[in-house]
């Protein structure tokens, strides 16, 4: 080792984060890695991602949903779609039926093992949902929900 020179590490110092951190975009993004990250952690030893999930959850509720309007539901682009379903499918927990009135549409159903698998997911993810009901509370997770809902939905 060069003279002078130490295996010690600078101590971090505090990285002034104002004014980001008292806006709402930036505090979205960082509750959504910190969620995203907990979703990875519940979810990491059945390799299923939260789109995935998604995708489980929303086909469970609409059987025979149209690819394009899973695509839709969960607002990810057509071709993004397409590898997840894929994925999905080479594991068995989707089959991609032909639609019956158009040839060109394909309907998206859970196997047995997909609805097995997505009940236990389900039971984990309530898991993730109390943790959460923990920290804020349940009457401001409702207003959390509340706010989030309106501007997801806001006019563009």
């Amino acid at each position: 080792m060069p003279a002078g020179k130490t295996n010690e590490v600078a101590p971090a110092r505090a990285v002034e984060m104002s004014p980001l951190n008292r806006t709402v975009g930036f505090l979205l993004k960082r509750a959504q890695i910190a969620i995203s990250r907990d979703i990875h952690e519940i979810f990491a030893e059945f390799d299923v991602t939260a789109v995935q999930f998604s995708v489980l959850t929303v086909t469970a509720n609409n059987p025979g949903i149209a690819q394009h309007e899973l695509a839709t539901a969960l607002q990810v682009e057509r071709p993004r779609m397409v590898p997840v379903l894929d994925k999905l499918v080479s594991r068995g927990l989707v089959v991609r039926r032909q639609d019956e009135r158009d040839g060109r549409s394909r309907r998206i159903h859970l196997t047995e093992a997909g609805e097995e698998l997505l009940a236990e997911l389900h039971r984990r993810f309530a898991l993730l949902e109390q943790r959460m009901v923990e920290v804020l509370g349940e009457e401001e997770r409702d207003r959390l929900l509340t706010s989030l809902e309106l501007l997801a939905d806001r006019p563009r």
